[in-house]
């Protein structure tokens, strides 16, 4: 844990959210290539993993967006109280929740290709601009809800809620007896289609739909809760570090109760409340393991190249959009890619790749370094 400024900042959060971020930036490509490398055909469940479902179900790929969801909510607490204590006034705060969700909104925007394309077909969702718009609902109802157990009540309310519209309210002109998570039929890609039909990804929905932000709130949410763990005095670091995983266990449970019982169904782009509970559940154990490790352990340097990745997450994620870095990287680094093709063709994508992220983890170094 480090305090400047008044500011404490875990250094597990920031690890994390790096972890997080290192298969976007590359990662999740350079493992499929390894065992590509090894001989391993796309049937192999590593390989698979790297990948997103094409609906229905749950990889380690499709946890990464919900992660980073979570671990803006987790943060939340320790910036409230930072603000607080610098003696903004509510308004002011709000106001900053608004600022944030309008950056990441214009943000998403731009990393869509609105001025690149610059028709009026742009499309409006984007990763960030649902990130945006669920972390400022989720941190103006935590603001305002000052008890653990009301905030515990509203994400079950939200959960149950929006399990009740997408089992028992189809779209509009569906069959009877259709399956309402459909993508034909469910009532979130149905809103898509109607109105925004010029501005989502695919015909008949959108992976980052802005109508199922209900499940990015109770994510956001549920990450602000493990934050105010985090942040409590009350507790040694042990007992949050286990209050961390008996807070897994539960949301293992409770996504049970839902897919079992309730017949709901895991789909990301809907932010179904299984999926939810499911990238919670995954999220509160890997910020459990971090959080000892690196917090209450002291076990630092293992963390540190994640650590720099994490604190410019939002920066990273832009960059590699925006600017292309394997010039960079063929410029500098062509010749041995190229020797180690003619040793081994299977390997040179490996090498490409790997030597291309370490070229972003330097230029993040210097940020690091230049305190950015």
């Amino acid at each position: 844990m480090e305090k400047k400024d008044g500011k404490i900042r875990l250094m597990s959060i920031d690890a994390l959210r790096g972890f997080d971020m290192f298969f976007i930036i590359g990662g999740a490509g350079l493992i499929t290539m390894i065992c590509q490398a090894f001989g391993c055909n796309n049937d192999f469940e590593l390989i698979k993993q790297m990948s997103h479902v094409p609906w229905e179900g749950l990889r380690h790929h499709d946890t990464i967006f919900p992660l980073f969801l979570f671990l803006a909510g987790v943060s939340w607490p320790f910036s409230l109280s930072s603000q607080i204590s610098r003696g903004r006034s509510p308004l002011q705060i709000h106001l900053k929740i608004l600022q944030r969700a309008a950056i990441l909104f214009a943000l998403g925007m731009a990393y869509n290709g609105v001025f690149r394309e610059f028709k009026p077909q742009f499309r409006i969702p984007s990763v960030l601009g649902f990130i945006g718009l669920s972390w400022a609902a989720g941190a103006v109802l935590f603001y305002h809800l000052k008890n653990a157990w009301v905030r515990g009540g509203l994400i079950a309310v939200l959960l149950c809620g929006y399990w009740g519209l997408l089992r028992f309210v189809a779209a509009p002109g569906a069959p009877a007896g259709c399956d309402t998570y459909a993508k034909e039929y469910n009532i979130i890609s149905w809103l898509d289609r109607t109105l925004m039909a010029d501005h989502i990804f695919r015909p008949l929905y959108d992976p980052e739909s802005l109508f199922a932000i209900v499940g990015g709130v109770a994510m956001a949410l549920l990450g602000m809760m493990a934050g105010s763990l985090l942040k409590s005095e009350k507790f040694r670091p042990a007992i949050k570090t286990a209050f961390l995983f008996a807070g897994f266990g539960v949301l293992v449970n409770l996504d049970a109760l839902f897919v079992y019982v309730m017949g709901d169904k895991i789909v990301k782009s809907l932010w179904s409340p299984s999926f939810v509970l499911s990238a919670a559940a995954y999220s509160t154990f890997m910020l459990a393991v971090f959080y000892h490790l690196i917090d209450v352990w002291g076990l630092k340097k293992w963390a540190f190249p994640f650590m720099v990745i994490g604190m410019n997450s939002i920066t990273l994620y832009l960059m590699v959009r925006f600017i292309w870095f394997g010039g960079i990287t063929k410029y500098f680094f062509g010749g041995i890619i190229k020797e180690i093709g003619e040793a081994s063709a299977l390997w040179a994508p490996v090498a490409d790749r790997a030597i291309s992220i370490v070229v972003l983890w330097v230029i993040l170094y210097f940020f690091y370094r230049k305190k950015i």
